[in-house]
């Protein structure tokens, strides 16, 4: 490589990197100060933990899937006034007494549906892992763990890998399940692997606009360990 064509690929380089920092800077809302490692407790020993990502509860009363930059409301699954993902997480914690924890990034994603799109693809683009606000201690008690979370441009936020990786997850069992508007688990799974290295990574199931309470009550009779 010459030594104009490598100049050239530094300028480009350094350009691309300030879109990055500017979209960074430009689509990330105010810093989060009141979330908290705790668990919300289900039964008494249990040894199964759901975890769950969700753009509403960051923002209240918004919606909280970008798939392929399009809105998505689970009216079959959720009657409540929160986010699919978050109805899906509570409904499986209350069919197996699992403990129950929201993941909240360090900042709010901003309220626009298109700021939020936008920052979801940059990190999405670029395998970035977003800061979190909090973290359980460790996961040490428990042996299955339902990780939930909107569909993001085809996979999972990238939050939900910045937590997978904070942990030692190696012998435990990781359910994924996922709220969309129109799409299947695609390749989710084999991208969340590389963050669950040495676990048992269950296929997972997506719930969309056509899914019900008991579409969901009868996939979590399904699983058995």
């Amino acid at each position: 490589m010459t030594k104009r064509r490598k100049i050239i690929t530094g300028i480009l380089v350094f350009i691309l990197l300030l879109i990055i920092a500017g979209s960074i800077y430009l689509f990330t809302g105010r810093k989060i100060s009141d979330a908290s490692g705790d668990v919300i407790k289900g039964d008494l020993g249990t040894e199964s933990l759901v975890v769950y990502f969700s753009r509403q509860g960051e923002i209240l009363g918004d919606l909280d899937a970008v798939t392929s930059a399009t809105a998505n409301s689970n009216q079959g699954m959720n009657d409540e006034d929160v986010s699919d993902t978050e109805a899906a997480a509570r409904m499986i914690q209350n069919l197996t007494g699992a403990d129950l924890y929201q993941i909240h990034t360090e900042h709010y994603y901003r309220k626009s549906f298109m700021g939020t799109a936008a920052t979801a693809w940059v990190e999405n683009t670029f395998h970035m892992r977003p800061k979190l606000a909090a973290l359980p201690d460790n996961l040490d008690d428990y042996d299955t763990i339902y990780i939930g979370y909107p569909i993001w441009w085809f996979n999972a936020p990238m939050a939900v890998g910045t937590f997978l990786e904070s942990y030692d997850l190696k012998g435990k069992t990781i359910i994924p399940f996922a709220t969309s508007g129109g799409s299947d688990m695609g390749k989710t799974n084999e991208k969340l692997a590389p963050s669950c290295p040495g676990s048992k990574l269950l296929h997972g199931k997506v719930f969309n606009s056509y899914s019900s309470k008991a579409d969901l009550s009868a996939w979590v009779e399904t699983l058995s360990f």
